[in-house]
């Protein structure tokens, strides 16, 4: 058995509070939600933000979220995750302003690319492309250049549901029903990206690029079929040490992504659960094969490398025991063959209360059974034979005790 670990860095923040919101203010959020919209900015402080980096880059100032130190911040992101849903914000463009809001991007990386960005651009005048104002960045080319002036105001409103997105900017529609689907690249035309292999759901972010940044009446509607409930745990720790691992697997934290290698053998958390609701992001190379163990406990065979407990399966191949089976014991009854695949991200939902067991691929229902066999035990992950390689990002859980 070898273990490598690298750190994450994992960081609140606490910014100071600013003036009130006005009349109007008030009265626009009652009307949000009444209509099922929610805000993600209080007008404040930050609470419900994160960042990865120097939180004292980004405050509060007369009400808006500001860049206090372009150049400092990098992304700014949600504490929770979002797959479908309308987002609403405005923004002050400088002169030669760039920033972006992230969507569906993890914890880890560039959110720009481990889900995208529509992106935010002095672009006022020029024809539209793929990296101008209005725009899914590197992927989708806005129809229209509806960008204000430097030094003005902009709303956006942006829809996306499924593999699906809609942009409106200051109220012209410059995307409309666009499939995220095998556009895309990293930086260079020459290292595709596609769409359609970034991650399925993800954090709302904001980007600081170097240049002073004004946003405000940021509010979003969760569409999501299971939206994400508050106070899940990350499970991906500093240095795994709240992990351990059993038989051969290689496992290592690169930069936030949890990669195993060289099985077979599993990756077991230290505390153990009942009920509880555990969700990942996860991606598997060609013909790769991996499970999420809950209520499950090292089997104490030396010559048998499973472990003993309920398995979701990571499987995009198998005809019978294929992503979101409980392995040989529950299968879907609308699904009958995977509808993951390799080298492409997707987000796992397995929730255990009682007997009753389901789990969700990317929002969609699919084992929904009763299970007596086990009632506790620890979470895992598997590294299932060599040459596979397994990743997971974001493991969350809570528990419903």
């Amino acid at each position: 058995m070898r273990l490598v670990f690298s750190s994450i860095v994992i960081a609140g923040l606490s910014m100071s509070a600013c003036n009130t919101m006005s009349k109007a203010q008030d009265e626009n959020k009652s009307s949000v939600q009444d209509t099922g919209w929610v805000d993600l900015f209080n007008g404040k402080d930050l609470s419900g933000w994160t960042s990865l980096v120097d939180l004292d880059a980004w405050g509060v100032v007369n009400g808006e979220l500001v860049t206090l130190k372009p150049g400092k911040g990098w992304w700014i992101r949600t504490e929770k995750m979002y797959r479908d849903f309308e987002l609403m914000l405005d923004f002050w463009l400088p002169q030669g302003g760039n920033s972006g809001v992230g969507i569906r991007g993890s914890s880890n990386g560039d959110p720009a690319f481990t889900g995208f960005e529509v992106q935010i651009l002095d672009t006022q005048g020029q024809k539209p492309r793929n990296n101008t104002c209005g725009s899914v960045y590197t992927a989708i080319a806005a129809s229209k250049m509806a960008v204000n002036p430097a030094g003005q105001w902009n709303t956006y409103h942006i829809r996306v549901v499924g593999d699906r997105i809609d942009v409106t900017l200051n109220s012209i529609k410059v995307i409309e029903n666009e499939k995220l689907d095998e556009r895309g690249y990293f930086r260079s035309p020459d290292v595709k990206l596609p769409l359609n292999a970034r991650a399925t759901t993800g954090y709302i972010s904001l980007q600081d690029h170097g240049h002073p940044f004004r946003f405000r009446n940021i509010k979003i509607r969760d569409l999501s079929p299971d939206p994400e409930p508050t106070g899940m745990i990350a499970l991906i720790d500093d240095n795994l040490e709240n992990w351990f691992a059993e038989d051969n697997a290689v496992w290592t934290n690169e930069d936030g992504s949890l990669v195993g290698r060289k099985g077979p053998g599993h990756l077991f958390t230290k505390s153990t659960y009942t009920n509880f609701e555990m969700r990942a992001l996860v991606k598997v190379n060609n013909h790769g094969n991996s499970g999420m163990y809950f209520r499950v406990k090292p089997n104490p065979d030396p010559s048998n490398p499973w472990p003993i407990g309920y398995e979701a399966q990571v499987d995009n191949h198998d005809p019978k025991n294929f992503t979101g089976v409980v392995y040989d014991k529950a299968w879907p009854k609308a699904f009958h063959k995977p509808i993951t695949r390799d080298g492409a991200w997707f987000d796992y939902r397995v929730r255990a209360e009682g007997d009753h067991i389901q789990t969700w691929i990317n929002g969609q229902p699919m084992v929904d059974t009763r299970l007596s066999e086990f009632d506790s035990g620890h979470l895992a992950v598997q590294g299932h034979h060599d040459g596979n390689v397994i990743e997971y990002r974001d493991i969350r859980v809570i528990k419903l005790d």
